[in-house]
């Protein structure tokens, strides 16, 4: 072996620990999304924070991470993923210490900007290296790394629950950020002769070539529902559904939404084994993933009418968990929709529309839930309120249903040419 192969074999070697690092930050950052409000969302409410405040705390933080996917997403494809990973990482780990240690609403709200803005670029950072290491099998790593990213919300739902009542919401709030600093801490330590030069190009071309694109737009639709129902239950009112209408002990509620980010998890996992079932049709998975949601909707809802049958809400959460876990397939077909050279910016694009519809499906969850005052004496809002909600899911899974109909079949599409 000669002295160039020795070194690319020992820069390959660092790229994968920076890769590493970069996952088990990915981990964190997906934790912190169903953190607020969900997690503390009554601590909240006792400091006397009214709901649609709580909810745009939970909603900034994805309108953040979804901005980060379009500006940072244009510099990943020419910056390289190491720098991204540093300014993401340094970002998320401030904001997310600097955020519990505020009283003030307002000071609050940049803090959750900052960390929402630094978990998306991590994702970012993970997809350009995930890239530049395995480009020929883009699609299994993208997935298995999700995996891990997926099993965040796992650790942010029942174990983060006991570890509030245990400590407090705010120390508790505090220790991803903590945590997030050594990996942070070995990036920087091994990024010599990982970052490489900056690329010639327009900065902004590829954004307008997915803006360009009338088939981005129809697999954005189609994954509006699948994430914002998904996400909403998760991060805002799964666990508060419980406790109000079924009476669930908050740990027994915390632990229903900790099963769906298993089954989310283990999708993740499966879902290449789902497409390859499927004949690698990726359109008739798509469809599939919006009627689950669809009926899932449409479960919770007949539930509602059938007062104390929380099986039914169960039920219904994990058939909209299920197709949460094909993001995977989503990214395949980003990638395939457009040019090889603008494979970060595709996946960031799909990513960023995601979050987009996340992020808006709370903050109206949050403007509907306000519009039913709490029951007087409690913190309980009326089976009217999570009703009028899902009546809104209903509408988006319609849309959805409409896009992944007109969004074309890319089995057997060879990855469009520059």
């Amino acid at each position: 072996m000669n002295n160039v192969d020795i070194s690319s074999a020992l820069l390959r070697k660092k790229k994968m620990m920076i890769l590493i690092c970069g996952i088990v930050i990915f981990f964190l950052t997906s934790m912190a999304k169903v953190l607020i409000p969900a997690t503390i969302f009554e601590d909240l409410q006792k400091t006397g924070m009214d709901v649609n405040r709580i909810s745009t705390l939970g909603a900034l933080f994805l309108y953040a991470y979804a901005a980060s996917q379009l500006l940072m997403g244009c510099f990943s494809d020419r910056y390289g993923g190491v720098r991204i990973l540093l300014i993401g990482g340094s970002l998320f780990s401030a904001g997310t210490i600097i955020f519990p240690l505020l009283d003030n609403y307002f000071l609050m709200l940049p803090a959750r900007l900052i960390t929402g803005f630094g978990a998306g670029t991590i994702f970012l950072g993970v997809a350009k290296l995930l890239d530049d290491l395995f480009s020929k099998r883009f699609g299994i790593a993208l997935g298995i790394v999700l995996v891990f990213g997926y099993l965040g919300p796992t650790t942010g739902t029942m174990p983060m629950v006991k570890l509030v009542e245990t400590i407090g919401w705010r120390p508790a709030m505090i220790l991803p950020g903590i945590i997030a600093l050594i990996p942070l801490t070995l990036i920087f330590l091994l990024k010599s002769g990982t970052i490489v030069p900056v690329t010639r190009g327009q900065t902004f071309e590829p954004l307008m070539v997915m803006l360009k694109n009338k088939n981005m737009w129809y697999a954005s639709l189609a994954c509006a529902t699948i994430y914002g129902a998904y996400y909403t239950l998760l991060g805002q009112i799964g666990q508060k559904t419980l406790t109000d209408l079924y009476a669930l002990p908050a740990a027994q509620a915390a632990m229903w939404m900790m099963l769906l980010t298993i089954i989310v998890a283990v999708n993740t996992f499966l879902s290449n084994m789902y497409l390859s079932l499927a004949g690698n049709r990726r359109k008739v998975m798509i469809i599939f993933g919006v009627l689950l949601s669809l009926a899932g909707i449409l479960l919770a809802q007949y539930g509602f009418s059938v007062q104390g049958k929380a099986v039914y809400f169960i039920i219904s959460a994990i058939l909209i968990a299920f197709p949460a876990g094909f993001f995977s397939i989503f990214g395949i077909i980003a990638k395939e929709l457009n040019p090889p050279r603008y494979v970060a910016m595709s996946v960031a694009y799909i990513n960023f529309m995601a979050f987009l519809f996340i992020s808006s499906y709370q903050n109206i969850t949050g403007w509907i839930l306000k519009a039913y005052p709490v029951r007087p004496g409690s913190l309980a809002f009326p089976i009217q309120a999570y009703n009028a909600v899902y009546l809104f899911f209903l509408a988006g899974a319609v849309i959805s249903l409409i896009g992944a109909v007109l969004m074309p079949e890319t089995k057997n599409r060879v990855q469009q040419e520059d």
